[in-house]
């Protein structure tokens, strides 16, 4: 029976980059492709800037930075990019309504690969705090998704153990590595796949 639930923020409680509109702004711009940010944006699982933010072993702003720089943009249209990036807009309300469910009957918890600046975002900008019982961001643990270290973490932050422990996660890697671990994990491909499939791993009692 499963007792607690782990959410992935990105790409799960919140939208994916639109790809469609970066390339619009990258045209308006007149931005050429950069070999590292294409990575960071197309391949985030595989970018190494992009695990060292997660891990806390550089600041999100370094980010930024680094946009700023091989794009040659203006900091305060960067901003104004940035800023409709994390808008409320990019929150997933279904899943947002999901979780909410299930939070009357089972322990919550976010699980999320993230950088420096991710809680401010999560509990500040989102109020996500108000919905779960818990969250936990791989910079502040210093350890990523998938490495069993940080699920061994939310065993202990949650007081859970794996065999009652379900994750929702959009990284096929992420959901092996939680199965290995002795979890149940279901993988996020759309948002009616996701809940009708983590309503089969809940048995029916959402």
């Amino acid at each position: 029976m499963i007792k607690t639930i782990f959410f992935d923020f990105g790409g799960v409680i919140i939208k994916p980059p639109n790809y469609k509109w970066i390339k619009r702004w990258k045209k308006h711009l007149g931005i050429s492709d950069h070999p590292e940010i294409m990575e960071m944006l197309e391949n985030s699982n595989g970018s190494q800037l992009v695990q060292d933010v997660c891990l806390g072993k550089i600041p999100e702003d370094h980010l930024w930075a680094v946009m700023t720089d091989k794009w040659r943009i203006n900091p305060a249209v960067l901003s104004q990019v940035r800023r409709k990036l994390l808008s409320k807009r990019q929150l997933n309300q279904h899943i947002l309504a999901f979780m909410t469910e299930v939070a009357a009957d089972f322990d919550t918890a976010i699980l999320s690969n993230a950088g420096d600046q991710s809680r401010q975002l999560m509990e500040g900008t989102y109020q996500l705090h108000q919905i779960v019982d818990e969250i936990i961001i791989s910079a502040e643990e210093g350890v990523i998704k998938p490495d069993p270290r940080i699920f061994e973490i939310a065993m202990a932050r949650m007081n859970a153990a794996p065999e009652t422990s379900l994750l929702l996660d959009d990284s096929q890697e992420n959901v092996a590595a939680a199965q290995a671990f002795g979890m149940r994990a279901v993988q996020f491909i759309d948002t009616q796949q996701a809940i009708g499939k983590m309503r089969v791993a809940l048995d029916g009692k959402v």
